[in-house]
């Protein structure tokens, strides 16, 4: 075997290994606006009552499409009245011509699965919610599905459609008042990209491979001009 193979069989076995890189995960960065004005660094107060709510709105800095989120959860502090009757949820508010004008909106409750009611007070996080199957936790009415439904149904009506923000809302739907606290970073979520960074190892080994398969190159070049 000539003695530059080895390098440039390396050099290609790094390409490939960068393209079978598996995919990795993006944080979303947000603004976040309450009654249509910018708000601080937080943490912001919502509270509810019997004839009141609260929005906390997460605008998205940049395009994702719901198909390609990986994870989205919620921490947040129920100070008074934990969560169920309606609040809190998240409305996802969605672009489905990707013309940048919201077009629709869908529900996602807070809660444990079932009854997606929980007084406990204190510090909670929702986990990924995109992980939580069970049914009753979405509400796809505003898109015009089913308003007592799961993740895959919502995965199947609204891959394709634009997120535009994600809107916490505490609503008492005429019951008991509710207070709940949230950071700035309270919500969080991320999207699958198409391919991971590569290792500096890995670009070091196709540099050398590449190289090493043009000196190859170049040395029988030379090679053939000398026995011609």
């Amino acid at each position: 075997m000539n003695k530059f193979t080895t390098p440039a069989i390396a050099a290609l076995s790094a390409v490939a290994a960068m393209l079978a890189l598996p995919a990795a995960a993006a944080d979303l960065t947000f603004t976040n606006t309450t009654g249509g004005a910018t708000v601080g660094a937080g943490p912001y107060k919502l509270t509810s009552t019997n004839s009141t709510y609260s929005v906390l709105r997460f605008i998205n800095n940049q395009p994702v499409n719901f198909g390609d989120l990986a994870s989205l959860s919620l921490t947040y502090n129920a100070i008074f009245g934990g969560v169920g009757a309606g609040g809190a949820r998240i409305d996802v508010v969605t672009d489905a011509d990707h013309d940048g004008v919201e077009d629709g909106d869908f529900l996602i409750h807070l809660g444990p699965a079932g009854s997606f009611v929980d007084p406990t007070l204190g510090i909670h996080n929702s986990g990924n919610l995109l992980a939580q199957n069970d049914i009753g936790r979405y509400d796809l009415g505003g898109i015009g599905g089913s308003a007592y439904t799961n993740y895959q149904a919502a995965y199947d009506l609204a891959h394709d459609y634009g997120v535009l923000r994600f809107s916490v809302v505490l609503d008492s739907f005429g019951g008991a008042n509710k207070t709940m606290v949230i950071g700035k970073d309270g919500l969080a979520a991320s999207s699958a990209v198409t391919g991971g960074v590569p290792e500096p190892a890995s670009w070091a080994l196709m540099i050398v491979g590449f190289g090493a398969a043009g000196a190859m190159l170049r040395r029988r070049r030379t090679l053939a001009a000398h026995t011609a």
